[in-house]
């Protein structure tokens, strides 16, 4: 894990169902990337105009969301970290070096769960995820 950060309240998940958001994150490209949206938008803006597709899938395989971190709420809190954030670096560090990406331009990361956890490599492989809405 990168240097440890103090963990300030108010920490943001980067992968939250839309019920439980307040920050739009982007939209997820047909190529399954986010492409994010910044500065931050807040879900209530936007949510009128955004709907689901055609098939009638949820809003989260189409846009991703952000929200504040429910911790022990979430079935990926470890105890003391996010298990999905962890997970998500740690299999991007096995076939990449994240220190040579660029980061993208996300409006969370100041308060992003996952980047105070695990540094810049959860920032990449993050705008490969879609958020299971189950």
């Amino acid at each position: 894990m990168d240097e440890q950060r103090l963990d300030p309240p108010g920490r943001m998940c980067p992968s939250t169902p839309v019920s439980n958001s307040t920050v739009f994150l982007g939209m997820i490209t047909p190529a399954g990337r986010v492409a994010y949206v910044t500065p931050a938008v807040p879900t209530e803006n936007v949510l009128d105009t955004l709907s689901a597709d055609e098939a009638g899938r949820p809003l989260e395989k189409g846009y991703r969301f952000a929200g504040p971190c429910v911790t022990s709420s979430c079935g990926y809190w470890t105890g003391d970290h996010c298990g999905l954030g962890a997970k998500v670096a740690a299999s991007y560090r096995e076939v990449t070096d994240p220190a040579d990406d660029a980061l993208p331009k996300c409006a969370i990361r100041r308060d992003c769960r996952w980047f105070a956890e695990q540094g810049r490599a959860a920032c990449t492989p993050c705008s490969y995820i879609a958020t299971d809405a189950r």
